[in-house]
């Protein structure tokens, strides 16, 4: 993990340098509604059951963004959304769904390697709003054996076109949601998310 998160930097370094500007003055500050749709899936250690198949979890995301131009090239964003995230495990006899839903806090670091065209990474923090898991026909309130806390590294791209800015980015957790004995997982998010920048 830490070699990946090193290379991740060296490569944003990189890109740093060969960056162009953006179509907005440093110094400027914009402000964005979002919304979208989320996918999420979990990863981790736990005891595999015969016929076990796990599946990704669609969700909304909504939220809103704001965003310092530090350069023309470098933009420092702060947001907050509401995400609903996930997981499904299909076993031979029975499905089981957990539904997580959060408040999350990305920060992040926006790259302008073009006009109009982003790359970001930065960290997310969430917090765990309810946690439901439903088996067949009955639902479960589960939020007491999960983390309240999580904390993700968003790596995701960018474009505007007219104010209008479609955004992707996965969200990898390093937190676990659940860390019991022989049941860690991670709750994981891919988001794409459309959204409207005006400056202030």
């Amino acid at each position: 993990m830490r070699k990946i998160l090193l290379i991740a930097v060296m490569v944003m370094m990189t890109i740093a340098g060969q960056a162009q500007s953006t179509d907005r003055e440093t110094g400027a500050f914009t402000l964005q509604p979002k919304i979208g749709a989320g996918f999420g899936y979990v990863s981790g250690d736990w005891v595999k059951e015969p016929g076990e198949k796990k599946q990704a979890v669609a969700g909304i995301v909504l939220g809103v963004e704001g965003e310092y131009y530090a350069a023309k090239w470098l933009g420092i964003a702060a947001g907050v959304n509401y995400a609903m995230q996930g997981w499904k495990f299909n076993y031979t006899d029975r499905s089981v769904l957990t539904r997580l839903n959060y408040l999350n806090i990305p920060l992040t670091a926006n790259i302008y390697i073009v006009k109009r065209l982003a790359l970001k990474t930065g960290v997310q923090f969430g917090f765990l709003l309810n946690a439901k898991e439903r088996i067949e026909d009955v639902n479960v309130d589960i939020k007491d054996g999960c983390k309240k806390f999580c904390v993700s590294i968003p790596v995701g791209i960018s474009y505007e076109f007219d104010n209008f800015v479609l955004d992707a980015r996965y969200n990898f957790a390093i937190k676990k949601v659940i860390d019991m004995p022989y049941n860690s997982k991670r709750s994981h998010l891919i988001q794409l998310t459309l959204g409207y920048k005006f400056e202030l």
